[in-house]
């Protein structure tokens, strides 16, 4: 490609011998010389012309490869800031969830303290057993959303993994 202005240069240096020579004198010799070189010299201006058109050809390729790549990486960063977000939700509603079970546990331990003091005493108190039973109740559904959201969270990271993503 930088013999381009090169060869255009030496083109147009034989085109203006061809010319004056034709002007100047009528030696058909010396004319048809010229005329051999300047069409060489077209050859050559024909072949880098060509030579530049392929390189420009290949120039586009590699920038619209470039495009697509830079199109994908942007599609992966995004659905991994979307796994992010959903990893991140995930675990703040884990830790919510944890923290009620944790509160649960202790009332619970509170209402078995009194039901065993009750039962020491043998004063059996049905509103201790039955605020003790419910409370076990929801203590077993909320460690059941825990342990779901744990399953969830776990899933959200091994999705990617499956799919290949």
């Amino acid at each position: 490609m930088t013999q381009f202005p090169k060869i255009q240069a030496r083109f147009d240096a034989a085109l203006a011998i061809f010319e004056d020579a034709a002007a100047q004198s009528g030696d058909t010799a010396k004319t048809q010389e010229q005329a051999a070189r300047i069409a060489e010299l077209e050859a050559e201006l024909s072949a880098a012309q060509d030579a530049l058109d392929e390189s420009n050809d290949r120039f586009e390729g590699v920038k619209a490869e470039q495009a697509a790549a830079a199109e994908k990486a942007e599609a992966q960063r995004v659905a991994l800031v979307k796994q992010i977000d959903t990893i991140d939700k995930a675990r703040v509603a884990g830790e919510k969830q944890l923290t009620k079970v944790r509160q649960f546990n202790k009332h619970l331990k509170k209402l078995n303290t009194g039901l065993r003091q009750a039962n020491e005493e043998h004063v059996g108190d049905v509103d201790l057993i039955n605020a003790s039973l419910e409370a076990e109740i929801t203590q077993i559904k909320e460690q059941r959303d825990v342990d779901l959201e744990e399953i969830n969270g776990i899933l959200a990271r091994m999705t990617p993994l499956v799919e290949g993503n």
